[in-house]
């Protein structure tokens, strides 16, 4: 099982904290953000793609070649065209199937492992506004029936928290392009795929997310606490 970090936004609404280094190298407890994102992958990943942009030399210089073991591959996203584009840049390396996780959001080991045993899966995670995120809409087994990007009038509070496991062939599948922002978005194609294949959803127990320099002692409160 491979591994595909996105980690080439700017970060700026973290800012001043990213003016030198990118999101993912803002430091929590004095680790790197990025660090507790690749601690929290399942045992059963072998290498890791991560996709960079902003300031990605940095991320290079930290990690090297080979991070607890793991190999990394590199990929440079060059134009921000969004996060099904991101994804897509690596898909020559990606050649099994892989959790796809961003490398600004701290996720569950746990319910990452969990999701290894399917070839389809979203992590999910309850929240008390829903409205503001991407609400994950079930069919009656509890497998993934849609995802409604921002709904007025959400059904539930289970939201996507972005990581994901999916398999090589996803690739081939025609990417959605938000005409608004002129990206290409991974939730309508895991929409798609379940139209045709069976999403798992998995409830995650613990997701750290850092938005705005105020967020930074939460997470650190939060990582000590765990």
């Amino acid at each position: 099982m491979q591994a595909v970090i996105l980690a080439g936004g700017a970060g700026t609404r973290l800012r001043p904290l990213t003016n030198e280094v990118p999101k993912g190298m803002v430091c929590l407890n004095g680790r790197p953000l990025l660090e507790y994102v690749l601690l929290e992958l399942p045992d059963q990943v072998s290498d890791i793609v991560i996709i960079t942009g902003y300031k990605g030399n940095k991320i290079r210089e930290y990690f090297g070649d080979v991070w607890q073991g793991h190999r990394i591959w590199y990929v440079e996203q060059k134009e921000h065209l969004g996060t099904w584009h991101a994804m897509y840049l690596a898909k020559d390396i990606l050649t099994e199937k892989f959790i796809m996780l961003y490398g600004d959001d701290i996720g569950d080991k746990e319910a990452f492992t969990k999701g290894v045993g399917f070839d389809y899966c979203l992590f999910a995670a309850e929240r008390e506004h829903p409205e503001r995120y991407g609400v994950v809409e079930l069919n009656a087994d509890g497998t993934l029936l849609r995802l409604v990007e921002k709904p007025e009038h959400p059904r539930g509070n289970l939201v996507n928290s972005g990581a994901m496991i999916l398999l090589p062939e996803s690739f081939g599948r025609k990417p959605y392009k938000d005409e608004r922002l002129h990206e290409y978005f991974l939730t309508d194609m895991l929409t798609d795929i379940a139209k045709e294949k069976t999403v798992q959803v998995i409830r995650q127990n613990k997701w750290i997310t850092v938005t705005y320099p105020e967020d930074i002692p939460k997470a650190e409160a939060l990582l000590k606490r765990n």
